[in-house]
C-alpha cells in the first residue's frame, strides 16, 4: 500500500474517532446539566466532564498534527464546553 494511501486511512480513522469524541462531549455536557446518569455513573461532576473534554482535545491535536503536521487550532476545556 502506498504511504499516501495508508496516511489517508489514518486520517479517516483519526477523523471518524474525532466525531465520535465530539458526540460524547456533547452528550456528556446535557447529562451534566440536566444531572442525568451518563455511562457507568448516575451523574456526572464538572472533573468528569473535564476528563471528557480533554479526551476530545487529546485526540484534536493528534488528527492536527497528523494532517498539517502542527497543532493549527489551539482549543481549551472552558471554550469546548461553551460551544
Amino acid at each position: 500500500m502506498p504511504m499516501d494511501e495508508n496516511k489517508n486511512m489514518n486520517l479517516e480513522k483519526e477523523q471518524d474517532d474525532l466525531e465520535k469524541l465530539r458526540a460524547r462531549v456533547n452528550a456528556a455536557k446535557i447529562a451534566y446539566l440536566n444531572r442525568m446518569p451518563f455511562e457507568e455513573k448516575p451523574e456526572l461532576s464538572y472533573e468528569d466532564l473535564k476528563k471528557i473534554a480533554q479526551d476530545f482535545i487529546r485526540a484534536s491535536y493528534r488528527f492536527q498534527k497528523e494532517k498539517y503536521g502542527a497543532v493549527k487550532v489551539k482549543i481549551s476545556v472552558a471554550k469546548l464546553l461553551r460551544r
